[in-house]
C-alpha cells in the first residue's frame, strides 16, 4: 500500500509538469521526493486513523523505521563523507582510519539511540555512491526531500484544502526554479529553522502515538 502511494505521488508530480516544455520538466533531487512522500504521508495517516491497535502499531513501526533511516542514518553518512573530504585534503586515509571515522559518524548521528554493539564500521564499503565522483552527498536529497514533504504536510494540516492548489503550483514549478525559490511560491522559507521544526513535529506525533500504543 505504501509503495503504491509512493509511486502514485511520483505520477501525480509528473502530471503537474506534463504540459511544461521539455526544458522545464526535469526537477532536482531535493524536490523529487516531495509528491511521493506527501502522498505516502496522507495515505499512512488515513490508514492509522482507521486501523485497530495492532495494525496501528505495525503501520507506525514501518513508517518510523523509514523516517529514522532516511533522517538519522543518512545524517551519519553525510557526516562521514564530509569528514572524508576534509581529512583527505591533508593525508591519505587508511582502512582503519575510515572504519574509525564511520563509527564516529554513527555515534554522532545516533547518540545513545543505537546499541553500540550494532555499529557498522564497514558501511563505507557497501555504499556505491561513495565511489562515484558525480554522486557526492548522494543521500542528502532524500533526507531533505522527506522533511520538505513532511513540512508541507504540516502546513496543509493547518490551512486545509485551500492549500492544495498551492502545492500543485509548487510541483508545477519544480523544473523551473531551485528549491529555495519554489518553496517561497507557497510561503515557505527553507532557510528558517521553524519550517523544519514543523517537519519533525509530524514525525514526533507518530513517535508519541507509537509509544502510547506499546507501553
Amino acid at each position: 500500500m505504501i509503495t503504491l502511494a509512493h509511486e502514485l505521488g511520483h505520477a501525480y508530480h509528473g502530471d503537474k509538469i506534463f504540459n511544461e516544455s521539455i526544458l522545464n520538466a526535469s526537477y532536482t533531487m531535493p524536490v523529487a521526493e516531495t509528491a511521493s512522500t506527501l502522498c505516502e504521508t496522507i495515505v499512512k495517516k488515513a490508514a492509522i486513523k482507521d486501523a485497530q491497535d495492532e495494525e496501528k502499531i505495525f503501520i507506525l513501526e514501518q513508517s518510523l523505521m523509514g523516517s529514522t533511516q532516511v533522517i538519522v542514518d543518512i545524517l551519519s553518512r553525510f557526516i562521514f563523507e564530509k569528514n572524508v573530504f576534509e581529512q583527505r585534503m591533508n593525508t591519505p586515509l587508511s582502512v582503519d582510519k575510515l572504519k574509525t571515522m564511520m563509527l564516529d559518524a554513527q555515534k554522532e548521528a545516533y547518540g545513545d539511540g543505537l546499541d553500540q554493539e550494532t555499529l557498522h564500521p564497514y558501511m563505507w564499503i557497501n555504499k556505491g555512491h561513495y565511489y562515484r565522483g558525480s554522486l557526492s552527498f548522494y543521500n542528502f536529497p532524500y533526507a531533505f526531500g522527506l522533511l520538505f514533504a513532511k513540512g508541507i504536510y504540516a502546513i496543509y494540516q493547518e490551512k486545509g484544502q485551500d492549500f492544495v492548489p498551492k502545492i500543485d503550483h509548487l510541483l508545477q514549478k519544480t523544473g523551473q526554479m531551485d528549491v529555495e525559490d519554489v518553496a517561497q511560491l507557497i510561503g515557505i522559507d527553507v532557510t528558517k529553522k521553524a519550517f523544519w521544526d514543523k517537519s519533525l513535529k509530524v514525525i514526533k506525533e507518530e513517535i508519541d502515538l507509537f509509544l502510547d500504543l506499546t507501553r
